[in-house]
């Protein structure tokens, strides 16, 4: 009688063994599966502008309040710069512009070289208070102005009163920047 309970006994374990390692290779498989998916996916970074106010977009244009969003999502990667990451905003920045023409490219990636070797030159880093943005929704236009605030390594800062023109190409559903300039005073006083 105790041979025959050991014998059962040893059969139970012997098929809670084979369901254990039947399940430990189950996830070891699922665990290899799940490797091999993300060692082999490519990270897409998708900029979606933080909204504090209700927007719209149609097939033919986009809100102001839109326009507004974006272009404050924009700004800080164009002018919140430090030499180590003017590359980072560069590369982050870059496919939302458009290239329904070349020069907009052009302007945009020129514009990132002349500033990181301004800013590896003087040190320096700066960084964008946006205080008003005036949106033209009809020509996909905003005009932002505020505070540029330019540190120059240990050497101080400086404050400026700064105004820049960022121009938009509403493009099969998708926001895409066009040009980013500088506001000087002579054109709004012609």
């Amino acid at each position: 009688m105790n041979q025959e309970i050991v014998r059962l006994n040893i059969e139970t374990i012997a098929r809670q063994r084979n369901v254990f390692l039947l399940l430990a290779m189950l996830a070891i498989s699922c665990s290899l599966a799940l490797s091999v998916k993300l060692v082999s996916t490519h990270d897409r970074v998708i900029l979606v502008p933080g909204l504090n106010q209700e927007v719209w977009t149609s097939g033919k244009g986009v809100s102001s309040s839109y326009l507004e969003e974006v272009s404050a999502m924009y700004l800080p990667l164009l002018l919140d710069l430090d030499a180590a990451s003017i590359e980072w905003k560069k590369e982050h920045l870059m496919p939302y512009v458009s290239q329904s023409d070349p020069s907009y490219m052009k302007n945009l990636g020129e514009y990132f070289a002349r500033v990181k070797a301004r800013y590896k030159k003087f040190t320096l880093s700066t960084h964008f208070a946006l205080k008003s943005l005036e949106s033209d929704q009809v020509n996909l236009t905003v005009k932002a102005s505020g505070q540029l605030i330019s540190r120059f390594g240990e050497r101080g800062f400086k404050t400026n009163p700064a105004e820049y023109m960022l121009s938009f190409e509403w493009v099969n559903g998708r926001l895409l920047l066009r040009e980013f300039a500088a506001v000087s005073k002579e054109k709004e006083e012609k």
